[in-house]
């Protein structure tokens, strides 16, 4: 098998490209959160779900985020590195620093987007309290 990250300067690099793609998988599933509540239709009447269904879809697509990028790291990525134990354990401890990266950055960016719409249909998935 060829691998392409053989010493620990290289390991170190993939490091860092790990935390990159962790912010930008987190802004990709933070624009599929926000289209996904676009597509959720107002309710009226007296107890309307449809804020409660967005909230719900927020969630699920970050836990699919963080699960999808650890998936990306573990099965693919991993893949290249030369299988010794300080190159493997090396990066396998940042693969999970790096998926609660990710889950980090799209709450954040999740909450911000939140409140930068709030009168839209995204600015339901965390509401600002009524006076």
């Amino acid at each position: 098998m060829n691998y392409e990250y053989k010493n620990i300067m290289q390991v170190d690099g993939l490091i860092s490209n790990t935390y990159i793609l962790a912010i930008v998988a987190a802004l990709v599933f933070v624009g599929i959160a926000i289209l996904i509540s676009s597509m959720i239709a107002y309710q009226g009447g007296k107890n309307p779900t449809d804020a409660k269904k967005r909230r719900v879809w927020f969630w699920i697509t970050g836990i699919i985020a963080a699960a999808a990028f650890f998936c990306y790291n573990y099965f693919y990525v991993s893949g290249t590195i030369v299988p010794t134990q300080m190159l493997q354990d090396k990066f396998f401890t940042h693969t999970a620093i790096a998926t609660g990266v990710t889950l980090a950055t799209f709450v954040l960016i999740g909450f911000v987007a939140s409140k930068l719409m709030k009168k839209g249909k995204f600015g339901t998935v965390f509401p600002s309290k009524q006076r």
